[in-house]
């Protein structure tokens, strides 16, 4: 969930709720514990939340989906979707009649039963409807309508409007006073507060407040009334009673919300550029403390928590939120709600997937086996990037604002140190034979040469016109970057650290893949020529050019039929299949809308493109070249990792801020095969890729046992018995390339054949 702008507590269960404008969900945290416990789909720009309490409900504004999402206060589960009216941006309960009121642009209120989840009536109020709220002593519902300059007022038995009250211009906030039953609707072009008698429905006096007034807070104990002055970078309270202003108290630039604490008389104010929070004692208005949110985070809303004394603050531009102490004034923690998360990459040696979160400055570890969260690392500004070394098990993150690179531990979970490379770094590559790490640094026109051992910086080469994409030859130990602007590609020696020849391609040389079969290597165009060059690997020189689809982004390969994949990132998107052996076009396949990433599935011959306008992912069969499905992921997918212990594909969604799991279950082929038996010795095949043969090296444990080899549709190709030999020799006659498994016992090893 991205930018944080609602919230609302449900006391019954100790949970707070926060909404956000992107990212189509709910992030639900424990109230005791601080933790994120839920995250429940709903719809996208959530303006507003609240909770009724009689059935334990919540109810989520959906502004961009015009309606509301209902979610079961005990379980998190959405229980239905309400259609209200346009873009609804505010919400209120009526406890005496469990109805829920829904404002928007529309111009009217849709009323909600609280039992039946049903629309009881649509009642029209006037133009802009922005804020509203209940008055329990006389079963009232009052909406600004922001573009009318006035309040309607709502019978809550008979869902009625009773009259319309002529307020100041721009009406923007609302809150009751219980004790005197008052109304108090702050005026954001107007400057000024206008106070409504609760019984007559009249106006008793505006009072002139400063300029942009923007919220409003009632502290019942002190009888007071607090408007926040957008434009003042003050707060101005008035007495309850007499409605004058009792004083002006100064507070950070920008303030957007306000929060009464009724445990501590306290009043906490959110200063939205002053990225702070103003605490104000009740009893004297006096500022007792300031505390920082952090710089850029933009705090905009603001929550207090009755049961555990603490205030939640949701950070608009940090995408996260910060929770107060209510005695202390101190931040206890913050609460990750958000991420954009751009890249992915698969840790083999821990079954761990790490995905890189752009605009929250962390990188998640997820667990490969259960799919959940193990932590979450801060890193530095906009991890953009990452990479692995499993020579050393560490993940490289590259930090594309703060030009540098995370060096993570792949066992502890600890960033061990971080590296400074050049400007905006946008691209990493592993050399397993040098032991290197590769980072394009787009900025600066360089590559910075890590040394996966000491992780310090061996050398920078400078290379083209901002490079953003680099490509590992394990043959002849090379290195390509591709150089956007200068439409060329860089080769670097693996062993030397120098550049061997730069090579004019076509414009804009945006994405690699090397085919192993025949030493080629691949780069796609993101330009309108569509084009896919193809360099030879020992030649350096350009073999050939091939035309695919319009802007092609993104491009993988398929060892198993040797064939190359092209997405072409265009409206109606395609997938140009590109023979490995004679580099000309098999065929062109229908993807998604902006097709952006490409991933292939050794165990089963698929290939998966993501499609980041009409979030999903298309599956192509590796052999047929048909489209086998296409599968609804998360908002915008942009990334994919494949786990082959578990055989899974990791979708990075870039708007939902989330990761879907595709599990490729296919018949005979179990989705977590085992590399090992009960005592840990391995079976052991060699070489893996084979071509005409292999070897088994059969551990003691499972000895004397048939050895039966199958293919991915889990038909039985071959079998054999062990007859107490430690190790067998193997013939692949007869058997056609592809992935296969083979089996001891409990015991499961995969094999791939190459021709």
């Amino acid at each position: 969930m991205n930018y944080p702008q609602a919230f609302t507590y449900n006391a019954t269960n100790n949970k707070i709720y926060v909404g956000g404008e992107l990212g189509n969900c709910v992030i639900v945290i424990d109230g005791a514990t601080n933790q994120k416990i839920a995250r429940v789909p709903t719809g996208s720009n959530i303006n507003a939340l609240c909770w009724n309490s009689q059935n334990n409900k919540i109810y989520c504004a959906n502004a961009n989906g015009n309606n509301v999402t209902v979610i079961d206060g005990q379980t998190n589960s959405v229980i239905t979707t309400i259609t209200v009216g346009l873009s609804p941006r505010a919400l209120v309960w009526n406890s005496q009649n469990n109805k829920v009121y829904c404002a928007g642009g529309s111009d009217n209120v849709t009323v909600i039963d609280g039992q039946t989840n049903s629309v009881i009536t649509t009642i029209t109020v006037g133009l802009s409807p922005r804020a509203l709220v209940w008055n329990s002593q006389n079963n009232k519902v009052y909406c600004a309508n922001y573009g009318s300059s006035n309040v309607t007022v709502i019978d809550g038995q008979a869902n009625s409007v009773i009259t319309t009250i002529t307020v100041g211009s721009e009406p923007y906030a609302l809150v009751w006073n219980s004790q005197n039953n008052k109304v108090y609707c702050a005026n954001w072009y107007s400057d000024n507060v206008t106070v409504i008698d609760g019984a007559t429905n009249t106006v008793i006096t505006t009072v002139t407040v400063g300029n942009n007034p923007s919220a409003l807070v009632y502290n019942p104990t002190n009888n007071k009334v607090y408007c926040a002055i957008r434009d003042g970078a003050n707060v101005t309270v008035i007495d309850g009673v007499s409605n004058v202003v009792i004083t002006i108290i100064t507070v950070g630039n920008d303030p957007s919300a306000l929060v009464y604490n009724p445990t501590n008389n306290k009043i906490y104010c959110a200063n939205m550029t002053g990225c702070n929070v103003t605490i104000i004692d009740g009893a004297s208005n006096g500022v007792i403390t300031t505390v920082l949110i952090g710089y850029y985070h933009y705090p905009i809303a603001l929550c207090y928590n009755p049961t555990n004394n603490k205030i939640y603050c949701a950070n608009s531009e940090s995408d996260n939120v910060t929770i107060i102490d209510g005695v202390f004034n101190s931040v206890i923690t913050t609460v990750t709600v958000g991420g954009r998360p751009c890249d992915l990459c698969f840790n083999s040696a821990n079954n761990k997937i790490y995905c890189a979160n752009y605009s929250s400055d962390n990188v998640t570890i997820i667990d490969g086996a259960t799919n959940s969260v193990i932590t979450t690392v801060t890193v530095e500004d906009v991890p953009y990037t990452l990479c692995y070394n499993s020579t050393n098990n560490k993940i490289y993150c590259a930090n594309g604002y703060s030009d540098n690179v995370a060096i993570i531990d792949g066992a502890s979970n600890c960033v061990i140190t971080t590296v400074a490379v050049g400007y905006n770094p946008n691209a990493l590559c592993y050399n397993p034979t040098n032991n290197k790490i590769y980072c394009a640094n787009s900025e600066s026109d360089n590559i910075t040469i890590i040394d996966g051992v000491t992780n310090s910086v061996v050398t920078t080469v400078t290379v083209g016109s901002w490079p953003c994409a680099l490509c590992y030859n394990p043959t002849n130990n090379k290195i390509y970057c591709a150089n956007y602007s200068s439409s060329s590609i860089t080769i670097i020696d693996g062993a030397t650290n120098s550049v061997i020849t730069t090579v004019l391609v076509g414009y804009n040389p945006t994405a690699f893949c090397y085919n192993q079969t025949n030493n080629k290597i691949y780069c796609a165009h993101a330009s309108s020529s569509g084009i896919v060059t193809i360099i030879d690997g020992v030649t350096n020189s350009v073999v050939a050019t091939v035309t695919v689809g319009n802007s092609p982004n993104a491009v993988c390969y398929n060892p198993t039929n040797n064939k190359i994949y092209c997405a072409n990132n265009t409206y109606n998107g395609t997938v140009t299949i590109i023979d490995g052996a004679t580099n000309s076009v098999i065929a062109t396949v229908p993807g998604g809308w902006d097709p952006c990433a490409l991933c292939y599935n050794p165990t089963n011959n698929k290939i998966y493109c993501a499609n980041n306008f009409s979030n999903t992912v298309t599956i192509i069969d590796g052999t047929s070249n048909s489209v086998i499905t296409t599968i609804t992921v998360g908002n915008n997918p942009v990334a994919f990792t494949y786990n082959p212990q578990q055989n899974r594909v990791y979708v990075a969604n870039w708007y939902s801020s989330s990761i879907s799991v595709i599990r490729d279950v296919m018949p005979g082929v179990q989705e977590n095969r085992s590399p090992h038996n009960a005592t840990g010795t391995m079976l052991e095949l060699y070489p893996n890729p084979a071509k005409s043969f292999f070897i088994v090296r059969i551990p003691s444990s499972i000895n004397n046992q048939m050895l039966k080899m199958f293919d991915v549709s889990g038909k039985m190709v071959k079998e054999l018995k062990s007859c107490g030999t430690q190790e067998m020799r193997v013939s692949l006659k007869g058997i056609n390339p592809g992935v296969y498994f083979f089996e001891v016992g409990i015991t499961t090893k995969k094999l791939i054949v190459t021709k």
